[in-house]
């Protein structure tokens, strides 16, 4: 399952993904995110985000590892939720008046869960957009 929603943001492109890269900054604008621990101070590929979500129903926790950085361009997190392990690719590119800001997750849910595939696609998608739409007001509004 791949899920990807876009957004332009006025803000630069390194700007805004080193913001994203530090998933401690997640809290502020991704409303499932409710605590974060990190392995290291500065974000490179192998740091270790200890996650605490509370995605639907209840609270869970979790890992997401930077797999691969590309800094003002491109971070990618392999994650460990439950029975997930989910793709979260942020993707920066300049556009004339900012960046477009990507974000894509990817994962196959496992066993039984499967069934429940497009329901889920639908449910992250929505969300994304959400969570795209509060980084915009948060970075363009405050300067963060």
């Amino acid at each position: 399952m791949k899920v990807e929603r876009s957004i332009s943001i006025a803000r630069p492109p390194a700007e805004i993904l080193s913001y994203m890269a530090d998933i401690r900054n997640d809290p502020s604008w991704h409303t499932d995110v409710l605590d974060v621990e990190s392995s290291t101070d500065a974000v490179e590929v192998g740091t270790v985000f200890t996650v605490k979500l509370k995605p639907s129903m209840g609270v869970t926790g979790g890992t997401m590892t930077v797999s691969r950085l590309e800094p003002g361009r491109l971070v990618e997190f392999h994650g460990r939720v439950g029975k997930m392990a989910p793709t979260v690719t942020n993707i920066t590119e300049p556009e004339e008046q900012g960046t477009r800001v990507t974000r894509r997750v990817e994962m196959t849910p496992p066993g039984m869960m499967r069934l429940m595939t497009p329901m889920m696609k639908r449910v992250i998608g929505k969300s994304n957009a959400g969570f795209l739409a509060n980084l915009k007001r948060l970075l363009e509004g405050s300067g963060a």
